[in-house]
């Protein structure tokens, strides 16, 4: 696959190198140099998707209030399942 260098540089990568590599908008692309060749690093963005979501059926309930102390004591109450002695 080849393609050409825009007037400001740029280069695409070919959506089929992308899915493969799992490089998505947002990345960050590390660039150097290695034996006369370019060599690019991506490093995922930040979260690409709420996490909220996927964590809404955990949520059982809220406190009335969003004092930190109540807050702090009604999650100390909140039995642990993973934590539980047998």
């Amino acid at each position: 696959m080849a393609s050409r260098v825009g007037e400001r540089g740029q280069v695409t990568i070919e959506k089929a190198i992308r899915e493969e590599l799992g490089v998505y908008a947002g990345d960050e692309a590390i660039q150097r140099v290695e034996d006369g060749r370019v060599v690019l690093e991506f490093v995922p963005g930040p979260h690409r998707r709420s996490l909220s979501a996927s964590l809404r059926d955990k949520i059982t309930r809220q406190p009335a209030d969003e004092d930190w102390s109540a807050l702090r004591d009604a999650a100390r109450a909140t039995p642990d399942p993973d934590r539980q002695e047998a």
